[in-house]
């Protein structure tokens, strides 16, 4: 009998296990709704985000989980939850400005502010933490109690990501960021560099907790939104280098472009990942052409679309969960998930149609 862990292993050295592993993108937004729970509930306890994760994971029969580091508790005890205008929200008590919009049952919305980087000269305000900080924080002992607890039968990843593009129009404001890479290319590279760096530090806290495997990647790197030359030249090395330092430690590595990512299939397989996700339909990837292009490089995750799993039948779910595994499995290296993060309101029947779909279908 093959664990969930020997399954997602099997899968990312591109071997047949016993079935295909289901690893959907699978975040506490989800998890909260599917527990019943107000998600503005668990921004107010951020120890739920990984606990919702595993809980409702385990209950729809994952195989796989992407964990992340809780804020630190000295950021926690900066905010207060003040009510302005009939609605919820953060506020920073040093600052007194309002930080982050609290819906009562939908993600937190981060409240429109200036952007830390204005000039070059500001980059002296960026600081690149150690491991070691988010332990004495507290932010990683929950991702080390989860590993402990269930580490030996499932897959647990980090979450490390925002190597290049998110970290940049984090910094610098999404429209400001994307004129970066025409108008101030050198400055957006030293960013992104910085980004980098924080990644793999954070990347080392999770290792040092145990984990399985690193999760990098930016949606803002997918060709609905850069060019694959600017891919090549902005994020590539990056998402390469967090790959490389990762798998010093002997992990495995795996990276999340979301949107229309056909382009940079080889790609991302040249960065020297495990595998990558998440074979998003609604930006025209196939799984299929995938399969033919790196299947031989790199284990496949993902395909399944979004919207179906939100709007669709179980049945219809199951159908099109069926095609994907029709397109990926063949010769192992493919494990079935959603083609983006699960969303909210997505019905309990139909995510456990897709897992149904690769228990029934997806058997070697």
């Amino acid at each position: 009998m093959w664990s969930s862990k020997e399954r997602v292993m099997a899968a990312f050295a591109r071997q047949t296990p016993d079935r295909v592993p289901v690893y959907p993108v699978f975040t506490s937004v989800h998890g909260a709704f599917a527990a019943g729970i107000p998600y503005s509930k668990v921004v107010h306890n951020p120890q739920l985000l990984n606990d919702l994760i595993m809980q409702e994971g385990l209950r729809y029969g994952f195989d796989g989980f992407t964990l992340g580091i809780i804020p630190p508790s000295n950021a926690r005890d900066n905010l207060e939850l003040v009510e302005y205008q009939g609605e919820s929200y953060f506020k920073n008590k040093q600052t007194d400005q309002l930080v982050t919009r609290i819906p009562y049952d939908d993600q937190p919305v981060p409240v429109n502010q200036e952007p830390l980087i204005k000039t070059e000269a500001d980059l002296d305000k960026l600081r690149v933490p150690k491991a070691s900080e988010y332990w004495d924080n507290g932010q990683v002992q929950p991702v080390a109690e989860m590993v402990k607890k269930y580490g030996d039968q499932y897959f647990i990843s980090g979450s490390a990501a925002c190597q290049s593009m998110n970290y940049l129009t984090e910094m610098r404001g999404s429209e400001q960021g994307m004129l970066d890479l025409y108008e101030e290319p050198e400055l957006a590279k030293k960013i992104m560099d910085i980004g980098t760096d924080i990644s793999i530090e954070v990347g080392k806290a999770y290792i040092e907790a145990g984990v399985h495997a690193i999760y990098i990647g930016d949606a803002w790197a997918s060709c609905s939104i850069i060019s694959p030359s600017q891919y090549r030249e902005f994020c590539m090395p990056l998402h390469k280098r967090a790959v490389d330092a990762f798998h010093a430690y002997g992990v495995k590595v795996y990276l999340h472009i979301c949107g229309n990512s056909t382009p940079l299939f080889e790609m991302m397989a040249d960065t020297g990942v495990d595998g990558f996700e998440p074979l998003d339909p609604m930006g025209g990837v196939k799984v299929e052409d995938a399969k033919k292009r790196v299947g031989d490089r790199v284990c496949l995750m993902g395909g399944v679309n979004t919207l179906t799993l939100l709007n669709g039948t179980p049945e219809e779910v199951m159908a099109e969960a069926k095609m994907c595994l029709e397109a990926g499995m063949s010769g192992g290296g493919y494990m079935l998930g959603s083609g983006d993060d699960i969303p909210q309101k997505t019905p309990r029947e139909n995510v456990l149609a897709m897992v149904k779909a690769a228990e029934l279908y997806g058997k070697y």
